[in-house]
């Protein structure tokens, strides 16, 4: 991944350089000394200083690096370390997850609540904060070298990540609820807030499928449909955080509403609960729903899964059409259609986008996985982090 220069060190050198040195160790996971040399121009001797810092704060630890078939001694590399961990919080309709991810990018440990029925507010919030203390104390029991920095808080709908306020998240039926207040009076942990698409395509952007892409579209399906966009290299965020709603786009005159009651959309026509019900299944996992779903092809469950393919592709091409992307990720439930049959959906895409829009254009899967929301939640935490890095213990 491309790294843009800064000066070279001079004065307040360590403060300065610091933090986008510490970007390099976390995006690269594994970095020689005289590649951060090569990429931010700082000399040999600021480089060995801010690699002893970045492994004093814990974030990062030198390893021997020995190519195939070398002799002689061998190289030195920077790696993350997994020690300094963000907590992911996932509320949703049928399941609360957490996971505690590493800097650099391990999953430590996982806690996953299935839901019989929707909790109000009051309980999701008692289970948020009792699940993210027992997960802290549990991952800090790891090692003396453990300590969770922060949490990313995932809200499946609209909200303002810059006040924390979840301005309506239509499964969970929450409209205008001061989450990061309310949470900040319980937990002791810095909280940052995200939408569910926005931050699995940070994820896969960063570390995924779209790695080293500029111009990417992300699908994301879960209880919903989402996503993410980004354009020269830049997330778009809209006005206050409230943009690529992807699954609000009208593709049929059909009347069916989806969760936010609009008709004809993507999300009305394409839904995960669809999906299980046709192969009889209930709050399942994406990876269950993909290995039923293409295991047990039913003549009912084909006719479903081709009229869901098809939806999906013409919204797809309209984002193809209006973006201009060198990259569409699909991800969550959504990959399973994509692998159920991948013909008729470029079938169809080819009918609906314009030509010269599907030159070279690239079309994945999320390589991410189940853990992509929770590494783009993460994200949040480390950002601020490495921005501020002096809020880490010395280790």
């Amino acid at each position: 991944m491309e790294a843009n220069p800064v000066g070279p060190a001079h004065g307040g050198a360590l403060g300065t350089n610091l933090p986008r040195v510490l970007q390099l160790i976390h995006e690269h996971r594994r970095i020689s000394r005289s590649e951060i040399g090569a990429i931010t121009g700082l000399s040999r001797s600021a480089v060995g200083n801010l690699v002893n810092k970045a492994c004093d704060l814990g974030l990062a630890r030198i390893v021997e690096h020995r190519a195939p078939e070398s002799v002689g001694r061998p190289s030195l590399e920077v790696e993350a370390s997994e020690y300094i961990v963000a907590i992911a919080v996932h509320p949703e309709v049928d399941f609360l997850e957490l996971k505690g991810v590493g800097f650099n990018g391990e999953i430590v440990a996982s806690k996953r609540i299935t839901l019989q029925e929707p909790l109000s507010i009051p309980e999701m919030v008692d289970a948020i904060v009792r699940q993210t203390q027992a997960l802290t104390r549990r991952i800090e029991k790891l090692g003396p070298h453990y300590d969770v920095v922060g949490a990313g808080v995932v809200i499946p709908g609209q909200v303002d990540s810059a006040t924390g306020t979840v301005i309506h998240a239509p499964h969970l039926g929450w409209f205008d609820v001061a989450l990061r207040d309310i949470l900040e009076a319980r937990l002791d942990l810095p909280l940052y807030f995200g939408n569910d698409g926005a931050l699995g395509c940070k994820a896969e952007i960063r570390f995924g499928a779209a790695e080293g892409a500029s111009e990417v579209v992300y699908l994301h399906g879960s209880s919903g449909i989402g996503g993410g966009a980004y354009t020269r290299g830049r997330e778009l965020n809209g006005r206050n955080g409230i943009v690529a709603e992807f699954g609000h786009i009208r593709v049929s005159s059909d009347n069916t509403r989806d969760y936010s009651g609009l008709p004809g959309t993507l999300e009305a026509l394409v839904r995960r609960e669809d999906l299980e019900q046709v192969l009889g299944l209930s709050k399942v996992s994406d990876e269950v729903l993909e290995d039923t779903l293409l295991g047990q092809r039913t003549t009912q469950s084909t006719e479903l899964v081709r009229r869901q393919i098809d939806t999906l592709a013409v919204a797809t091409a309209n984002l193809i059409n209006i973006f201009n992307p060198e990259t569409v990720v699909l991800a969550g439930f959504l990959r399973s259609l994509y692998r159920f049959d991948q013909s008729l959906f470029l079938e169809c895409l080819k009918k609906h986008a314009i030509p010269a829009n599907l030159r070279s254009l690239n079309i994945f899967l999320d390589e991410l996985g189940g853990n992509s929301v929770a590494i783009g939640a993460a994200e949040l935490v480390f950002e601020h982090l490495m921005m501020n890095p002096d809020r880490v213990t010395a280790h």
